[in-house]
């Protein structure tokens, strides 16, 4: 039997975060995945590090500015791996926003940065827009603008966490199936393929899987979670010169998001309320289409993607704290729900995005007291 001061449960990106900033503070952390770390839905993601120009249409300003200080904090702390880009946003005659909309929610998205190291969003001349990026529609377009936010690779950041972790001491169990969870008034028990461990603090960051591991384990809970997949589809070659945000007539958004290092070009993303478990998940061909026809919209039609063309496809889940009304509208925001018996915790992380793993890390180590 192994004792440590902290278990936590999953190696996506708040558990590898969590894990990090506890360990930095002096305590001994055991991370347990039940495949890999990083590869569930922390390397399914846009590979953004983004504030979320879309979430101040629904107000969630805190969350907006949360991730904007993070991102920050994240090309400073890792320029390797998040790196500023400049994203484009035409604005045709069909835009479900006008271009005055758009330019003060981009104001609003400066002034919420804080940074000028980032750079400003900016009108751009249509003519020059028109000639970088030669394979889209001419009819109609009415304004470019673009903005700032930047680019990693979900995957290698959240490794890069883990090594962070392991170098302060921390301790990184992969492909261990949890077998039984006890929790009494000295602390948890677990029993798993890996052996026997036991702590005073349990810390669930099992992400979209959370509402499975507390019916599996028994442990108790004061929230729910939505699980929202997206998918992305991967093309061979580049598109476009830079990143695009793109909307759709119904007011959704997507992103066109080339990779000159895989040369290849990455379109997505969907949103599908799931009802299946995770494991049992797996991309709709109603999804991809969608994805197909929302980008040849704008396309000239010598530049149209065919099914055929769709090298490959991914799919992750956003898991949103359960609240009614549309999927759209509901908040990125994540909970923190904490259980004690005695001088014991245990704390589930519900929701989280890539971008504020540092932020959520934080106050989780405040809410744990250390």
């Amino acid at each position: 039997m192994q004792t440590f001061d902290v278990i936590v449960l999953g190696a996506g990106i708040n558990g590898c975060g969590v894990a990090e900033n506890l360990a930095r503070s002096g305590k001994q952390v055991l991370l347990l995945d039940k495949s890999g770390v990083g590869q569930g839905t922390s390397s399914k993601s846009s590979r953004l590090i983004h504030g979320g120009l879309r979430y101040l249409e629904t107000g969630q300003l805190h969350l907006v500015h949360e991730s904007l200080h993070d991102r920050q904090r994240l090309v400073k702390k890792y320029p390797d791996l998040v790196e500023y880009k400049r994203f484009f946003l035409p604005i045709y005659k069909s835009s479900p926003r006008p271009a005055w909309m758009i330019r003060t929610g981009l104001w609003m998205y400066d002034l919420l940065s804080g940074s000028r190291s980032a750079g400003k969003s900016r009108l751009e001349r249509i003519e020059d827009f028109k000639i970088r990026f030669s394979a889209f529609s001419e009819n109609n377009l009415r304004s470019v603008l673009s903005y700032v936010d930047a680019k990693t690779h979900d995957r290698e950041l959240t490794r890069r966490v883990a090594d962070d972790f392991q170098k302060l001491g921390g301790t990184v169990i992969v492909h261990c199936d949890v077998e039984s969870i006890n929790w009494d008034d000295s602390g948890f028990h677990l029993k798993s393929s890996a052996g026997e461990f036991t702590s005073a603090v349990l810390v669930n960051a099992s992400g979209p899987w959370i509402d499975e591991v507390n019916e599996r384990y028994g442990l108790p809970t004061r929230f729910h979670i939505r699980k929202v997949s997206g998918i992305h589809l991967i093309f061979d070659g580049l598109v476009v010169p830079e990143l695009m945000f793109m909307q759709t007539r119904e007011k959704r958004i997507f992103f066109i998001i080339p990779e000159p290092e895989n040369d290849q070009t990455l379109i997505g993303t969907t949103e599908r309320e799931e009802n299946c478990t995770m494991d049992e998940l797996h991309a709709q061909e109603a999804d991809v289409q969608y994805l197909l026809d929302q980008v040849n919209a704008y396309l000239k039609p010598g530049h149209h993607f065919q099914r055929k063309d769709v090298r490959d496809i991914y799919i992750g889940v956003r898991p949103l704290v359960r609240k009614k009304g549309k999927m759209s509208d509901v908040s990125r925001e994540y909970k923190l729900d904490l259980h004690t018996r005695g001088n014991t915790k245990l704390l589930h992380i519900f929701g989280g995005k890539l971008t504020t793993y540092l932020s959520l890390a934080e106050k989780v180590a405040k809410v744990l007291g250390g």
